[in-house]
């Protein structure tokens, strides 16, 4: 192989991988963030909490799509871009992109959950379950800490390990405050 070809080879996995260890990181704050802003008070800390809740999910929406068009540019290993509708039938590790597709699918329809709100607020029905539709970033988040578990490369190495208990560690702080927070209040629908 060509010096050439190697180097866009190695460019498009270091995409690959830094891309989707940051997406983690980004939905792990817009998470994060989430699950704090019930308990704020303050009309101007909630308005700057949810700017930066919503810029995280939106940089980690943009960094899954290059996550997973890289993956698929990615010669190295057989992922072709049947894996987002037929995750089985990958060559590289099925069950891990069964998950990484499952939180796809979840981050997305979280996504277009949230963007929909501000526009469907009118809606009683929608209003009324919105809270349900967009637990589907939760169930995201967590099925791509799993994908990043099951399926990365870097996926035993100490520097890894530390980010993804960060990850969760940092969520499971935010839950308890959220619980501890004011119970009755905050599992409620804004």
């Amino acid at each position: 192989m060509a010096d050439g070809e190697q180097g866009r080879l190695m460019t498009l996995w270091y995409l690959a991988r830094a891309a989707g260890v940051v997406t983690m990181v980004m939905f792990t704050l817009s998470a994060v963030l989430g699950m704090v802003m019930p308990g704020v008070r303050r009309p101007e800390r909630r308005f700057w909490l949810q700017y930066v809740h919503r810029s995280a999910a939106v940089t980690g929406l943009v960094l899954l799509a290059t996550h997973v068009v890289a993956v698929i540019a990615d010669s190295y290993v057989d992922i072709s871009p049947t894996v987002l509708v037929w995750p089985f039938g990958s060559g590289y590790r099925p069950f891990a992109m069964v998950v990484g597709a499952l939180a796809l699918y979840s981050l997305v329809l979280a996504s277009l959950v949230g963007a929909a709100r501000g526009r469907l607020a009118a809606s009683a029905s929608f209003t009324k379950h919105w809270r349900k539709l967009h637990i589907a970033a939760s169930a995201g988040w967590l099925l791509s800490i799993g994908h990043a578990l099951l399926a990365g490369t870097d996926r035993s190495t100490p520097w890894m390990l530390g980010i993804t208990l960060g990850c969760l560690a940092a969520v499971a702080t935010a839950g308890a405050y959220r619980l501890n927070a004011s119970p009755a209040r905050v599992w409620r629908t804004q």
